[in-house]
């Protein structure tokens, strides 16, 4: 009896503790389809002066929309009401287009998780042109990677277990406009929506919180039922994405409520959806031209997509 009982501790304690390592391990070739050159290239892209900041209506903000389009296409994502984008009219003067591409869960289900980053950025400013490259190219290329990642696993039949909702939101700098909009034309009860992912300017490493220059500020996570709470936390002390994780905004109450309120996960929490967001702060080249792509830190931008991938991968797995 005493040996059976030992057996018994000694398979509990694998269960507990051996489990998540293999669950971790069993993502590896996803987050191996994720590659540094790749980043930099839709990065550059997205940034260069052919798109011209990408402001709302505009020639160079519709091109990076349809290069989004193409790459949801690629992966196999569906159009979300039978198209791609998702178009309405901005105090009707301008038209502002949503991209928004469906991934079904490898089961059916009524369940979802939305994943947004907003396209759009200042534009031109007389003769100058602000790229955006972190503001918010970094984020939209961690969309497009999580994208490719799920996609590969949807392929395998091993998940994701919930749908995903993937969306590059238009108008983040018209008092969030495109976020706004989706919200309120979701046609998805808020119930039925087990969170809101968020990433905006995700690829410096120029303002750490604390010594550490790879570190992760990820807001909101108090929004989330507290069986989903830990495991960011859990991520990031792992050897493979060990990076500081910084829970407020620079321990501010103020300022992390301001940073909270004034990004795309914001409607989305303001409905009632637990909504997450992922940044990696202001610096000295926010809002200015100085934003482009030699200013990104790829590898640590490859590094938070991963964690935010199995941060994801596991609100997939909870009820």
């Amino acid at each position: 009896m005493k040996k059976s009982c030992a057996i018994l501790l000694w398979l509990a304690l694998c269960l507990l503790f051996v489990m998540p390592v293999s669950r971790a391990q069993s993502l590896r070739p996803y987050e191996n389809l994720v590659r540094v050159q790749e980043e930099e290239q839709i990065v550059s892209y997205l940034a260069h002066d052919l798109t011209e900041g990408r402001a709302s209506g505009t020639k160079g903000k519709d091109l990076a929309e349809h290069f989004i389009v193409e790459q949801f296409r690629a992966l196999g994502l569906k159009p979300w009401h039978w198209t791609y984008t998702q178009s309405f009219n901005y105090r009707d003067s301008i038209v502002l287009r949503n991209v928004v591409g469906l991934l079904p869960a490898s089961v059916p289900t009524d369940e979802y998780i939305v994943v947004g980053a907003h396209y759009d950025h200042l534009g031109k400013l007389g003769h100058s042109i602000y790229p955006g490259a972190d503001d918010n190219a970094s984020g939209v290329t961690a969309l497009l990677s999580l994208a490719r990642m799920f996609a590969a696993m949807k392929l395998d039949g091993v998940g994701p277990r919930k749908n995903l909702l993937f969306v590059a939101f238009d108008g983040k700098e018209l008092d969030l406009a495109g976020s706004r909009y989706f919200v309120r034309h979701m046609d998805i009860p808020t119930s039925k929506v087990t969170a809101m992912v968020n990433m905006d300017m995700l690829g410096t490493d120029l303002v750490p919180p604390h010594r550490n220059r790879e570190y992760l500020i990820a807001l909101g996570e108090n929004t989330l039922p507290e069986s989903y709470r830990g495991y960011l936390s859990y991520l990031c002390t792992r050897t493979l994405y060990k990076m500081d994780l910084d829970l407020t905004f620079y321990g501010s109450r103020d300022f992390t409520k301001m940073m909270y309120e004034t990004s795309d996960q914001h409607p989305f929490a303001k409905t009632g959806i637990p909504a997450v967001m992922f940044t990696s702060a202001f610096h000295q080249h926010t809002y200015k031209k100085t934003d482009r792509p030699d200013i990104i830190d790829y590898a640590l931008l490859r590094k938070r997509t991963l964690v935010i991938f199995n941060f994801i991968n596991r609100l997939c797995a909870l009820n």
